[in-house]
């Protein structure tokens, strides 16, 4: 019995990550609710596995369910939101060490090539190309760090907090020096050195979500 399961939790997983890159893209805003029928039709996915996906994003606390209702983009208030960013720094700076000593030279120069493309993407590309671009770049880093749980924590805080009315990015300037800051990591990156990478990854943090 156990091979038939596994299937449908590695669907249910691709699924729930493909929600929240939509929510992540703001496709779907803070509170708006996700009709099933709607998400199936979107995502080419059956009732089951738009529904199993919806529960895990649930316990992610990326949506929120409402009983009687449905589920719909978790909202969360400035505290929340401020108590997300503070853990972030800790969950993701924590994990510099092991991004530094696992993360191998194609992945750096891959690294590389994403840092370019999102400044590309910062002049004169749209906001979903500058979002998939940034996921990409941190999704490489922190596979790297060898830990898939604090990997996957990393990722449903980060899915949380869109659950706030802060925009990431609120000005062309915060792009750009986003954009630095990408390129700033690959050096790090280059010479190794977990500490400055830890302390861009601080200030990439606190510059992005205010």
């Amino acid at each position: 019995m156990q091979p038939q399961r596994k299937p449908n939790r590695v669907a249910k997983r691709a699924l729930a990550s493909e929600i929240a890159q939509a929510i992540r893209l703001r496709m779907y805003r803070p509170g708006e609710w996700l009709r099933q029928i709607d998400l199936e039709e979107k995502f080419q996915a059956t009732r089951f596995d738009v529904r199993s996906a919806l529960e895990e994003l649930a316990i992610r606390k990326t949506i929120e369910h409402v009983p009687n209702r449905g589920y719909r983009v978790m909202e969360i208030d400035l505290a929340t939101y401020r108590a997300i960013r503070e853990t972030r720094i800790l969950l993701e700076t924590g994990a510099m060490a092991g991004v530094v000593a696992h993360i191998d030279a194609a992945a750096i120069a891959r690294l590389d090539e994403l840092a370019t493309a999102f400044s590309t993407a910062a002049a004169t590309g749209t906001r979903i190309e500058q979002s998939e671009i940034n996921s990409a770049f941190h999704h490489l880093i922190y596979a790297s760090c060898g830990n898939p749980v604090l990997e996957e924590t990393i990722w449903a805080l980060r899915d949380r907090s869109r659950g706030s009315t802060v925009t990431v990015w609120a000005s062309h300037e915060a792009l750009l020096a986003s954009a630095r800051d990408h390129h700033a990591m690959v050096g790090a990156l280059k010479r190794r050195d977990a500490a400055e990478l830890a302390a861009l990854i601080t200030r990439h943090i606190q510059k992005d979500m205010g």
